[in-house]
């Protein structure tokens, strides 16, 4: 008897806990202070795991954003940033639970109020693009890119986010003094207005390999969302030597969404 009334009184408080979990907020909504919520997010931008200025902090930085497009940075520390290698993929949606919050660190990007610290206690369920009760949420409606005839006219060194399809990519170089190895592509836009993107050093060797691989053996324009690159003088776009760690590629994008045509 004893044994049924405690297994009742279990159920109703694990069936509890469960709802209360479920109890969606948005990322504005969400405080150093709120216990047990679960937030239903988009990743928009993905970075590389680089160490902080002083070399005692490694870490990773994911933006997401929720159906308002409200977006927070979520960092992943050490062991937890091979753990989480497989989720957090670029415009893929999740269901995050009970994250720590905490006021941005100096050596993070203080995208809003708060920043999400994902570790091992925390709860990340992927949502698949075929699930029929939990639908994954939209692609992004709000890009801060500029139009191709705008680059010219920004300052040397400006940073920009560019949208464009590549219409062709060249093999790896070298500087003349063989530190830094870099790749150049040509982009063009609606208007197939052509523009130089040069990618460096591990951008160069990774998306700028896929990049390469898409235009010469499958025969594909991809589209990409290339985000905080620097301009040059000679009118073209470059991801930058100094930090390659905060740009990033996105290939391809939202490819069905927009109306680019080739040839």
């Amino acid at each position: 008897m004893w044994d049924g009334l405690f297994l009742q009184f279990y159920s109703y408080q694990y069936a509890g806990y469960i709802n209360k979990m479920e109890q969606r907020l948005s990322i504005s909504e969400i405080t150093p202070l709120t216990t047990e919520w679960t937030c239903k997010v988009q990743a928009v931008d993905k970075f590389r795991p680089r160490d902080s200025r002083d070399q005692r902090v490694h870490f990773q930085t994911i933006i997401v954003q929720d159906v308002n497009e409200e977006q927070v940075c979520v960092i992943l520390y050490g062991d937890d940033i091979r753990r989480c290698d497989n989720l957090f993929e670029l415009f893929e949606t999740y269901l995050i639970s009970t994250a720590k919050v905490r006021n941005p660190q100096p050596y993070s990007l203080h995208i809003g109020q708060f920043e999400w610290i994902v570790d091992r206690f925390t709860i990340v369920e992927s949502i698949q693009k075929n699930n029929e009760n939990e639908a994954p949420l939209p692609l992004p409606s709000r890009l801060s890119t500029i139009s191709f005839a705008d680059v010219a006219q920004q300052p040397s060194g400006v940073e920009v986010d560019l949208l464009a399809v590549v219409a062709n990519c060249g093999a790896m170089q070298y500087t003349a003094d063989q530190s830094k190895r870099f790749r150049e592509a040509i982009v063009i836009d609606k208007m197939k207005k052509p523009l130089f993107v040069t990618t460096w050093e591990d951008l160069a060797s990774n998306e700028g390999a896929e990049l390469l691989r898409q235009v010469r053996q499958l025969q594909e324009y991809p589209i990409i969302l290339a985000k905080r690159i620097g301009t040059t003088k000679y009118q073209g776009v470059t991801v930058s030597q100094q930090d390659t760690t905060q740009q990033s590629l996105s290939i391809p994008y939202m490819c069905k969404q927009l109306n680019y045509g080739i040839g």
